[in-house]
């Protein structure tokens, strides 16, 4: 995607493939991919209880890794470094509150590299409010008083550094991997909620207070250019159609800009090429924006529906929706 004289028009794009219909899927939670990659020529997706890959060019399946025994797949790292992804996931599949482990997958073969007990770590695992999260730099989790990092290579400890804000904070949770930012309550009778930047040994760097009448973030999160951008929840929003997106600047902490999307629900926002990309509308809508201002610069309508994620790579990108819908995954060429 490259920028345009018409950065406002839109250009529906057809998918080179999709894959077909896993009939064998239900309409549930499970149903939700919990991530996926563009590895080489392959698309990578990920569900609670298997890793398949497809052919980029062709979407035939080349391999098929189940979670081992009777496992459940929790979390996914969102990148993969050198063709490797990590996964978390439960020693036992009949108990969410199973001891943890993490993996690490080849994508080019799907075989198992390593595996490491995550064992007497905190694994009460929400999607929207995570205390672990893995990416091709680290493993970090919260437990009650402090913020922990491992390795990605074979899953040893880093270090680990008291929570910032205060002590025994059960409402922390971890909003980007890289940069590690935590979002906590700060110190004080007012106790406002306040987002951290920890650096690679795990002292705080930056930390600033979410601006009023913001009282809350969610996911999706990342940061490009300096600029965390993140889902802002106002207390005037009630419903998709008032859904906004911010950007902070790191270095100051203030809130440069705000955007409603339009299109209904963003489910994901990504780094490429120094822009901001956000998957919306029901996965029926590509953005791409200046994350310093907010600006758009292009948007893309696609072909086909159904709420996912978004993966970018090179000239290529797939949206990875439910299993059960019609489109449960499209690779796109951009254009």
């Amino acid at each position: 995607m490259h920028e345009d004289s018409a950065p406002r028009r839109l250009r529906a794009l057809r998918p080179a493939w999709k894959a077909a219909k896993d009939i064998g899927r239900g309409n549930s939670y499970q149903d939700e991919p919990l991530g996926g990659w563009l590895a080489g020529e392959l698309v990578v997706r990920a569900d609670f209880d298997r890793l398949r890959a497809y052919d980029i060019g062709t979407g035939a399946v080349r391999w098929t890794w189940p979670v081992p025994d009777r496992d459940v797949l929790v979390a996914v790292s969102q990148d993969a470094n050198d063709g490797i992804a990590l996964v978390l996931h439960h020693d036992d599949g009949r108990s969410t509150g199973g001891q943890p482990t993490v993996t690490a997958v080849d994508l080019a073969t799907g075989k198992q590299l390593w595996s490491r007990d995550h064992h007497g770590r905190r694994l009460d695992y929400y999607p929207s409010t995570p205390h672990t999260a893995l990416s091709g730099r680290r493993i970090a989790w919260i437990t009650e008083e402090h913020v922990e990092s491992a390795g990605p290579q074979d899953g040893a400890a880093l270090w680990r550094s008291p929570l910032p804000g205060e002590a025994g904070n059960r409402d922390a949770w971890i909003m980007c991997v890289d940069p590690l930012v935590v979002v906590s309550t700060g110190h004080g009778r007012r106790g406002e909620r306040r987002i951290f930047v920890l650096n690679d040994s795990g002292n705080v760097t930056a930390s600033f207070a979410l601006p009023a009448p913001y009282r809350k973030v969610e996911l999706p999160a990342v940061v490009v250019n300096g600029m965390l951008v993140a889902k802002l929840v106002h207390p005037d929003d009630t419903s998709d159609d008032d859904e906004r997106i911010g950007g902070f600047d790191l270095s100051t902490g203030k809130l440069c800009w705000e955007r409603r999307p339009g299109g209904l629900s963003v489910q994901t926002l990504l780094p490429h090429r120094g822009r901001l990309l956000a998957l919306h509308a029901f996965g029926g809508k590509v953005t791409a924006l200046d994350a310093r201002d907010g600006r758009v610069i292009a948007r893309r309508r696609l072909r086909g529906s159904g709420a996912g994620l978004l993966r970018v790579a090179g000239d290529r990108f797939t949206v990875i929706g439910r299993s059960g819908s019609d489109y449960p995954v499209r690779v796109f060429h951009w254009r």
